[in-house]
Formats: structure tokens, C-alpha cells, sequence
């Protein structure tokens, strides 16, 4: 079988992305200059990229994915092979970015300013806000966890 795998264009992407702020499509029409139903279809069709792209990185990373929306490009799962759940996510700056749930040990980590970099834009893109001195660690713990708690994903006590 052969996939074809396409990234929302770059105006769909900021489409899609002003659409899971909850951005009123009238407005987005003015701000794109472009009709209301212009707007619902890039959204629809950015939403069908991403999923297939979500669904491909799960797939060939060995990821079962428990859950996941295109609509908000995110997706949970669990890696058989590191023994550890993962996030899956698209973001129209990085692209679909992987993240693996781990203490990790960022200090002694020759990644630690590039984790840094990409927490802080999926931060940015989420609105998460974040303290000053974290680790990449502690800061993929706040911004995943506040993701969770916003989709009602959050894994409840008791």
C-alpha cells in the first residue's frame, strides 16, 4: 500500500491553528481575507492531514495510540519498545514532534537546549505558561499534564 502523507499548507496550518484557539471563523475569515467557508474547509482538510501524519508517526514508532484529536494535533499512546507513554503532536512551526514521558537527566544531556527550544514553543502555541528554571523535564510535565487537564484527558484519581 502506498501513503501519501501531506502537511496542511501554511495557510491552512494557521488556519487550523487560530480554529483550536478558539477563534470564530467570521473573524478568521477577516483576518485571512477570505470567506467563512474557505476557513472550514482548510480547517477540515488541515485536520485530515494531521491525523494521517499523527497516525503515521504512531505507526512507525511502534506507538499504540489510546486517543487522539486532530483537532487539536495531539495524540496519546504507549511505546512497547521504550516502556513508556508518549505524546504525539502536530504544531504548524516544528512540524509532528514525539515526546517521550521520562525522568530524564537534562543536566548531562547534550539535547537539554533543544528540548528547551521545543517545550517552549509547544508552550507558546498552547498558551502554557512556564516558570523560570526548569528542566525540560519538569517543563514537558507541566505543559503535557495542562494539555491533558484542557482535553478532559487527565487520568483521574482514585
Amino acid at each position: 500500500m502506498y501513503l501519501t502523507l501531506r502537511y496542511p499548507t501554511p495557510k491552512q496550518s494557521k488556519i487550523w491553528l487560530r480554529r483550536r484557539q478558539k477563534v470564530m471563523p467570521s473573524i478568521i475569515a477577516e483576518e485571512f481575507n477570505v470567506s467563512r467557508p474557505f476557513v472550514s474547509k482548510a480547517q477540515r482538510i488541515a485536520e485530515e492531514r494531521i491525523g494521517k501524519l499523527l497516525e503515521h508517526a504512531a505507526s512507525v514508532n511502534r506507538i499504540k495510540l489510546s486517543r487522539m484529536s486532530t483537532h487539536y494535533g495531539f495524540g496519546i499512546g504507549y511505546c512497547v519498545t521504550h516502556q513508556m507513554d508518549t505524546f504525539i503532536l502536530y504544531s504548524p512551526k516544528i512540524g509532528v514532534q514525539i515526546w517521550f514521558d521520562h525522568d530524564g537527566e537534562c543536566g548531562s544531556c547534550a539535547e537539554e537546549h533543544e528540548c528547551e527550544q521545543t517545550l517552549t514553543q509547544i508552550a507558546m502555541e498552547w498558551e502554557v505558561s512556564l516558570k523560570k528554571n526548569q528542566t525540560p523535564t519538569e517543563m514537558a510535565a507541566h505543559i503535557f499534564g495542562t494539555i491533558m487537564r484542557r482535553l478532559d484527558w487527565a487520568k483521574q484519581k482514585g
